[in-house]
Protein backbone atom coordinates (compact mmCIF):
# COMPACT_ATOMS: atom_id res chain seq x y z
CA UNK A 1 0.00 0.00 0.00
CA UNK A 2 2.78 2.42 0.85
CA UNK A 3 4.61 1.53 -2.34
CA UNK A 4 1.64 2.17 -4.64
CA UNK A 5 0.24 5.25 -2.87
CA UNK A 6 3.05 6.67 -0.74
CA UNK A 7 0.53 6.83 2.11
CA UNK A 8 1.28 5.77 5.68
CA UNK A 9 -2.08 4.35 6.74
CA UNK A 10 -2.57 4.77 10.50
CA UNK A 11 -5.93 2.99 10.23
CA UNK A 12 -4.39 -0.22 8.92
CA UNK A 13 -4.20 -1.80 12.38
CA UNK A 14 -7.94 -1.27 12.83
CA UNK A 15 -8.47 -3.63 9.89
CA UNK A 16 -6.70 -6.25 11.98
CA UNK A 17 -9.14 -5.53 14.81
CA UNK A 18 -12.05 -5.73 12.36
CA UNK A 19 -10.95 -9.17 11.21
CA UNK A 20 -10.68 -10.36 14.81
CA UNK A 21 -14.15 -9.12 15.68
CA UNK A 22 -15.66 -10.66 12.57
CA UNK A 23 -14.09 -13.99 13.51
CA UNK A 24 -15.52 -13.58 17.00
CA UNK A 25 -19.02 -12.81 15.68
CA UNK A 26 -19.20 -15.66 13.20
CA UNK A 27 -17.29 -18.27 15.24
CA UNK A 28 -18.16 -17.56 18.87
CA UNK A 29 -21.55 -15.84 18.55
CA UNK A 30 -23.05 -17.58 15.53
CA UNK A 31 -21.25 -20.88 16.09
CA UNK A 32 -19.75 -21.34 12.63
CA UNK A 33 -16.52 -23.33 12.18
CA UNK A 34 -13.56 -21.04 12.67
CA UNK A 35 -12.21 -21.61 9.17
CA UNK A 36 -15.56 -20.43 7.75
CA UNK A 37 -15.61 -17.45 10.12
CA UNK A 38 -12.07 -16.51 9.08
CA UNK A 39 -12.98 -16.73 5.40
CA UNK A 40 -15.98 -14.45 5.98
CA UNK A 41 -13.75 -12.04 7.91
CA UNK A 42 -11.35 -11.89 4.94
CA UNK A 43 -14.21 -11.15 2.54
CA UNK A 44 -15.58 -8.41 4.80
CA UNK A 45 -12.10 -6.94 5.27
CA UNK A 46 -11.46 -6.94 1.52
CA UNK A 47 -14.86 -5.35 0.88
CA UNK A 48 -14.11 -2.62 3.42
CA UNK A 49 -10.80 -1.91 1.67
CA UNK A 50 -12.53 -1.67 -1.69
CA UNK A 51 -15.19 0.68 -0.31
CA UNK A 52 -12.59 2.83 1.46
CA UNK A 53 -10.68 3.40 -1.75
CA UNK A 54 -13.85 3.82 -3.79
CA UNK A 55 -15.51 6.31 -1.44
CA UNK A 56 -12.61 8.02 0.36
CA UNK A 57 -9.12 7.60 -1.03
CA UNK A 58 -9.92 7.56 -4.74
CA UNK A 59 -11.90 10.84 -4.65
CA UNK A 60 -9.29 12.46 -2.41
CA UNK A 61 -6.50 11.45 -4.80
CA UNK A 62 -8.41 12.95 -7.71
CA UNK A 63 -8.79 16.20 -5.77
CA UNK A 64 -5.01 16.31 -5.44
CA UNK A 65 -4.73 16.18 -1.66
CA UNK A 66 -1.17 15.86 -0.40
CA UNK A 67 0.13 12.91 1.54
CA UNK A 68 0.10 14.86 4.81
CA UNK A 69 -3.60 15.61 4.50
CA UNK A 70 -4.33 12.01 3.55
CA UNK A 71 -2.34 10.78 6.53
CA UNK A 72 -4.40 12.99 8.83
CA UNK A 73 -7.54 11.40 7.35
CA UNK A 74 -6.19 7.94 8.18
CA UNK A 75 -5.61 9.03 11.78
CA UNK A 76 -9.20 10.27 12.00
CA UNK A 77 -10.45 7.04 10.44
CA UNK A 78 -8.44 5.07 12.99
CA UNK A 79 -10.03 6.91 15.93
CA UNK A 80 -13.50 6.54 14.40
CA UNK A 81 -13.05 2.80 13.92
CA UNK A 82 -11.79 2.33 17.49
CA UNK A 83 -14.85 3.98 18.99
CA UNK A 84 -17.20 2.09 16.68
CA UNK A 85 -15.62 -1.16 17.90
CA UNK A 86 -15.94 -0.05 21.51
CA UNK A 87 -19.57 0.97 21.01
CA UNK A 88 -20.64 -2.35 19.50
CA UNK A 89 -18.36 -4.78 21.32
CA UNK A 90 -17.55 -3.03 24.59
CA UNK A 91 -14.18 -2.49 26.19
CA UNK A 92 -13.63 -6.05 27.40
CA UNK A 93 -11.82 -8.80 25.52
CA UNK A 94 -14.17 -10.84 23.35
CA UNK A 95 -13.07 -14.46 23.57
CA UNK A 96 -12.52 -16.70 20.60
CA UNK A 97 -12.32 -20.41 21.36
CA UNK A 98 -8.78 -21.62 21.86
CA UNK A 99 -7.18 -25.02 22.43
CA UNK A 100 -5.19 -26.37 25.33
CA UNK A 101 -1.45 -25.90 25.15
CA UNK A 102 0.84 -28.62 23.87
CA UNK A 103 4.34 -28.89 25.25
CA UNK A 104 6.82 -28.70 22.37
CA UNK A 105 10.30 -28.82 23.82
CA UNK A 106 10.92 -25.53 25.65
CA UNK A 107 7.76 -23.95 24.20
CA UNK A 108 4.11 -24.25 25.12
CA UNK A 109 2.21 -23.66 21.89
CA UNK A 110 -1.45 -24.30 21.17
CA UNK A 111 -2.54 -26.35 18.16
CA UNK A 112 -4.31 -23.18 16.99
CA UNK A 113 -0.93 -21.45 16.79
CA UNK A 114 0.42 -24.21 14.55
CA UNK A 115 -2.56 -23.88 12.24
CA UNK A 116 -2.06 -20.12 12.20
CA UNK A 117 1.58 -20.61 11.22
CA UNK A 118 0.52 -22.83 8.34
CA UNK A 119 -2.11 -20.38 7.10
CA UNK A 120 0.37 -17.51 7.40
CA UNK A 121 2.98 -19.35 5.36
CA UNK A 122 0.42 -20.17 2.66
CA UNK A 123 -0.71 -16.53 2.55
CA UNK A 124 2.87 -15.23 2.35
CA UNK A 125 3.83 -17.64 -0.41
CA UNK A 126 0.64 -16.80 -2.29
CA UNK A 127 1.27 -13.05 -2.12
CA UNK A 128 4.90 -13.52 -3.15
CA UNK A 129 3.98 -15.65 -6.16
CA UNK A 130 1.22 -13.22 -7.14
CA UNK A 131 3.66 -10.29 -7.07
CA UNK A 132 6.30 -12.14 -9.06
CA UNK A 133 4.36 -14.32 -11.51
CA UNK A 134 1.00 -12.68 -12.29
CA UNK A 135 0.23 -9.81 -14.59
CA UNK A 136 -1.54 -7.77 -11.92
CA UNK A 137 1.34 -8.41 -9.51
CA UNK A 138 3.87 -7.06 -12.00
CA UNK A 139 1.57 -4.08 -12.59
CA UNK A 140 1.44 -3.41 -8.85
CA UNK A 141 5.24 -3.50 -8.63
CA UNK A 142 5.46 -1.16 -11.61
CA UNK A 143 3.09 1.33 -9.97
CA UNK A 144 5.07 1.05 -6.74
CA UNK A 145 8.34 1.76 -8.57
CA UNK A 146 7.16 4.67 -10.74
CA UNK A 147 3.49 5.58 -10.95
CA UNK A 148 3.85 8.05 -13.82
CA UNK A 149 5.86 5.65 -15.97
CA UNK A 150 3.40 2.84 -15.22
CA UNK A 151 0.50 5.03 -16.36
CA UNK A 152 2.40 5.97 -19.51
CA UNK A 153 2.90 2.26 -20.19
CA UNK A 154 -0.85 1.70 -20.27
CA UNK A 155 -1.37 0.43 -16.72
CA UNK A 156 -4.63 1.53 -15.07
CA UNK A 157 -3.07 2.96 -11.92
CA UNK A 158 -6.35 3.61 -10.09
CA UNK A 159 -7.50 0.05 -10.73
CA UNK A 160 -4.21 -1.34 -9.43
CA UNK A 161 -4.34 0.82 -6.30
CA UNK A 162 -7.94 -0.23 -5.61
CA UNK A 163 -6.99 -3.88 -5.95
CA UNK A 164 -4.03 -3.35 -3.62
CA UNK A 165 -6.31 -1.76 -1.02
CA UNK A 166 -8.76 -4.64 -1.32
CA UNK A 167 -6.15 -7.39 -0.99
CA UNK A 168 -4.21 -5.59 1.76
CA UNK A 169 -7.31 -5.09 3.88
CA UNK A 170 -8.36 -8.69 3.32
CA UNK A 171 -4.95 -9.88 4.50
CA UNK A 172 -5.14 -7.56 7.51
CA UNK A 173 -8.51 -9.08 8.40
CA UNK A 174 -7.03 -12.56 8.06
CA UNK A 175 -4.23 -11.63 10.43
CA UNK A 176 -6.82 -10.28 12.88
CA UNK A 177 -8.75 -13.55 12.80
CA UNK A 178 -5.54 -15.51 13.40
CA UNK A 179 -4.51 -13.09 16.15
CA UNK A 180 -7.84 -13.64 17.92
CA UNK A 181 -7.44 -17.42 17.59
CA UNK A 182 -3.86 -17.55 18.87
CA UNK A 183 -4.34 -15.10 21.76
CA UNK A 184 -7.84 -16.33 22.58
CA UNK A 185 -9.67 -13.07 21.94
CA UNK A 186 -9.79 -9.57 20.53
CA UNK A 187 -10.65 -6.14 21.93
CA UNK A 188 -11.24 -2.65 20.58
CA UNK A 189 -7.70 -1.45 21.40
CA UNK A 190 -5.83 -4.34 19.76
CA UNK A 191 -4.97 -2.20 16.74
CA UNK A 192 -3.50 0.54 18.92
CA UNK A 193 -1.31 -1.98 20.69
CA UNK A 194 0.24 -3.36 17.50
CA UNK A 195 0.33 -0.21 15.35
CA UNK A 196 3.87 0.79 16.29
CA UNK A 197 5.05 -2.77 15.68
CA UNK A 198 3.59 -2.63 12.16
CA UNK A 199 5.41 0.60 11.37
CA UNK A 200 8.61 -0.68 12.95
CA UNK A 201 8.45 -3.80 10.78
CA UNK A 202 7.86 -2.04 7.46
CA UNK A 203 10.43 0.65 8.25
CA UNK A 204 13.04 -1.92 9.20
CA UNK A 205 12.41 -3.93 6.04
CA UNK A 206 12.27 -0.89 3.78
CA UNK A 207 9.29 1.31 3.02
CA UNK A 208 7.56 0.47 -0.23
CA UNK A 209 9.01 -3.03 -0.58
CA UNK A 210 6.66 -5.96 0.05
CA UNK A 211 9.45 -8.44 0.68
CA UNK A 212 11.17 -5.92 2.93
CA UNK A 213 8.02 -5.79 5.03
CA UNK A 214 8.18 -9.58 5.32
CA UNK A 215 11.81 -9.53 6.49
CA UNK A 216 11.17 -6.67 8.89
CA UNK A 217 8.11 -8.40 10.34
CA UNK A 218 10.01 -11.62 11.01
CA UNK A 219 12.89 -9.76 12.68
CA UNK A 220 10.65 -7.56 14.82
CA UNK A 221 8.37 -10.45 15.76
CA UNK A 222 11.26 -12.65 16.88
CA UNK A 223 12.97 -9.85 18.81
CA UNK A 224 9.78 -8.81 20.59
CA UNK A 225 8.89 -12.34 21.67
CA UNK A 226 12.41 -13.47 22.57
CA UNK A 227 13.10 -10.28 24.53
CA UNK A 228 10.68 -11.53 27.19
CA UNK A 229 13.36 -14.09 28.15
CA UNK A 230 15.46 -11.22 29.51
CA UNK A 231 13.03 -8.32 30.02
CA UNK A 232 9.66 -7.76 31.60
CA UNK A 233 6.71 -8.53 29.35
CA UNK A 234 5.71 -4.86 29.62
CA UNK A 235 8.98 -3.81 27.95
CA UNK A 236 8.92 -6.14 24.96
CA UNK A 237 7.54 -3.51 22.58
CA UNK A 238 10.29 -1.10 23.61
CA UNK A 239 12.88 -3.40 22.03
CA UNK A 240 11.13 -3.09 18.66
CA UNK A 241 11.15 0.70 18.89
CA UNK A 242 14.83 0.67 19.88
CA UNK A 243 15.63 -1.38 16.78
CA UNK A 244 13.60 1.08 14.70
CA UNK A 245 15.61 4.02 16.02
CA UNK A 246 18.93 2.28 15.37
CA UNK A 247 17.93 1.35 11.83
CA UNK A 248 16.85 4.91 11.03
CA UNK A 249 20.22 6.16 12.27
CA UNK A 250 22.39 3.55 10.53
CA UNK A 251 20.36 2.63 7.43
CA UNK A 252 17.34 4.93 6.97
CA UNK A 253 16.14 3.11 3.84
CA UNK A 254 15.76 -0.18 5.73
CA UNK A 255 17.15 -3.64 5.02
CA UNK A 256 15.84 -4.05 1.47
CA UNK A 257 15.02 -0.42 0.69
CA UNK A 258 16.88 1.75 -1.78
CA UNK A 259 18.55 5.04 -0.98
CA UNK A 260 16.64 6.74 -3.76
CA UNK A 261 13.87 5.91 -6.15
CA UNK A 262 14.64 5.56 -9.84
CA UNK A 263 12.79 8.00 -12.10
Amino acid sequence: MYGTTGLSNFAHAEQVTLGGFMAYVFASVLGLPFIVAAAIAVVIGGASGYLQDRLIWGPLRKRGLGLTQLMVVTIGLSFAAEYVFQYFFGSQVQSVSNSVQLNTGPLDITPAAYWSMLVSIIALVGVGLALQRTRIGRAARAVSDNRALAAASGIDVDRVIRLVWTVAMGLAALSGALYALVYGGIQWSTGVQILLLLFAAVTLGGLGTAFGALVGSIVIGLVVQLSTLFLSNNLKYATALLILILVLVIRPQGILGRKQRVG
